[in-house]
């Protein structure tokens, strides 16, 4: 699509622009001024007591390529072509390591310390069973049991182990902890519900 986009002047000195869809593109560049110097003339357009198109000062086409993808289940058009991928520059077989280790020395960039890698089968080594965790409405928090095994679980008021199964069970209690207070609010005879 093509559109004539002028720019103009109005009667303050400030610029605004009036764009035309579909020009005749036939015409020459003088006759496109004259016909713009033309509506500059006729003072026939005004916005809030400001005359508009006072004066001419530019103009110029603008072209938009419009290249449809797809309309409904319909596709145009080829897709496009993949660029080649620049291969990446490779070093030189002999590596002067006198230069090398120079370079190093001169950088400021040193290498990261590896993350450890950690696993949580081999932290844990007692282990914890879950009986039922159904999944039921969160009104019944009653169908929600732990089975302790032969560990005993610390006490709340001493510093938590960092163990993954003793925090996993302190998780669950403070769940059900949480659903039981949560009932025991919208049960209460003085809410509103």
């Amino acid at each position: 699509m093509i559109k004539l986009v002028s720019t103009f002047l109005n009667s303050e000195g400030k610029t605004h622009n009036f764009t035309f869809k579909d020009p005749d593109t036939t015409k020459s560049p003088e006759e496109i001024k004259e016909s713009l110097n033309l509506l500059s003339s006729l003072n026939l357009f005004e916005k809030d007591g400001v005359g508009l198109f006072q004066e001419v000062v530019k103009a110029k086409y603008v072209e938009t390529i419009e290249r449809p993808i797809f309309e409904g289940d319909e596709l145009f058009g080829e897709p496009a072509p993949i660029e080649d991928i620049p291969e990446e520059p490779t070093l030189p077989k002999e590596v002067d390591t006198d230069r090398l280790e120079e370079l190093k020395a001169k950088s400021s960039w040193r290498e990261l310390p590896q993350v450890p890698k950690v696993s949580l089968s081999s932290l844990a080594k007692e282990e914890v069973s879950i009986d039922e965790l159904n999944e039921t409405p969160e009104t019944n928090f009653k169908a929600l049991t732990i089975e302790e095994t032969d560990q005993k679980i610390p006490d709340l008021t001493n510093e938590p182990s960092n163990k993954p199964y003793d925090i996993v069970k302190e998780m669950l209690r403070r769940k059900l902890r949480r659903r039981k207070k949560e009932e025991e609010r919208q049960h209460s005879p003085d809410s509103s519900s």
